[in-house]
């Protein structure tokens, strides 16, 4: 009797899309980081000072997550038990970010009857903490290679701080106000660090699935699409306003807007596209055949 054993690994099961995380999850990713990081863009730009734009993050910011809650409710099989989730705040982050979120709401809304410098950092911790508790959700899903990954919270805190700018600028538009030099600067900063944290994500790890699984991200049409929309394009908008010294801000509501699409797309890509469950593989396989 003779045995021969391969050398590369055999695929058994090959990677399959996951099915349990469909458009109403990436609709609470999307809408949940958006409001959190409208409020701790509003409020950082505030001050100490209660400004317009604060007073509309102060409500729009927990609607916006409130919605998020609303649209994931809708894929729950038995919604009305939704509560439930907050029985396992100590083991589940599903559990944590449901509090996370309610508290930042009542914060917010309470810092909008009675505004006060306080509770108004405490209302945006919250915030950060509700968005990196998004992140941590998809960190913990073991079995999806593209999620499993340390840099993933900061994915979202840097998403919903991107996203939530671009709503802050769209706001400030809708009153009338242009941005200023200090606005137009922080625009392209974190613009240029979110890029970072993207790019470092898709680097992230030499692991077949992760590579394969986050491929279309990285080389294909879609990944393009988050970078120049998200990213390249507002970034040069924002540059050329701040290089030719406009004070209309007549750039300011399609740079928003595009900072909006392309994290909304970035995360509509992370869970629907690279979501895939690892390959189910052996390391090596022992074949023995019988002399005849």
């Amino acid at each position: 009797m003779t045995a021969t054993r391969s050398s590369a690994p055999i695929e058994l099961i090959p990677a399959t899309r996951q099915r349990l995380w469909r458009t109403p999850a990436v609709l609470n990713f999307a809408l949940g980081g958006l409001g959190a990081g409208f409020y701790v863009v509003a409020a950082a730009a505030a001050g100490l000072e209660t400004t317009p734009a604060l007073v509309t993050a102060a409500w729009l910011g927990p609607v916006l997550v409130l919605a998020g809650f609303a649209a994931v409710a809708t894929e729950a099989g038995r919604p009305l038990r939704g509560p439930r989730v907050l029985l396992r705040v100590t083991t589940s982050w599903m559990s944590r970010e449901a509090l996370l979120g309610g508290a930042f709401t009542a914060a917010a809304a309470v810092e909008f009857v009675a505004p006060s410098p306080g509770l108004r950092m405490l209302a945006a911790v919250l915030a950060v903490a509700f968005a990196a508790a998004q992140g941590f959700i998809v960190r913990r899903a073991r079995g999806i290679a593209a999620w499993d990954v340390a840099v993933m919270p900061a994915v979202f805190i840097a998403s919903a701080l991107v996203s939530g700018l671009g709503l802050h600028l769209g706001v400030e538009a809708l009153r009338g106000s242009a941005p200023g030099g200090d606005l137009l600067g922080a625009v392209l900063f974190l613009l240029a660090l979110a890029l970072l944290v993207w790019l470092h994500y898709l680097t992230w790890s030499s692991d077949p699935a992760f590579v394969g699984a986050t491929l279309p991200l990285r080389e294909g049409a879609p990944g393009g699409v988050v970078v120049g929309v998200g990213y390249v394009a507002p970034f040069a908008l924002t540059a050329l306003a701040q290089a030719l010294g406009d004070t209309t801000g007549a750039s300011a509501p399609v740079t928003g807007a595009l900072m909006i699409a392309g994290q909304g797309y970035a995360k509509w890509l992370v869970i629907l596209t690279a979501g895939q469950l690892r390959p189910v593989t052996l390391a090596a396989l022992r074949l023995q055949r019988r002399p005849s």
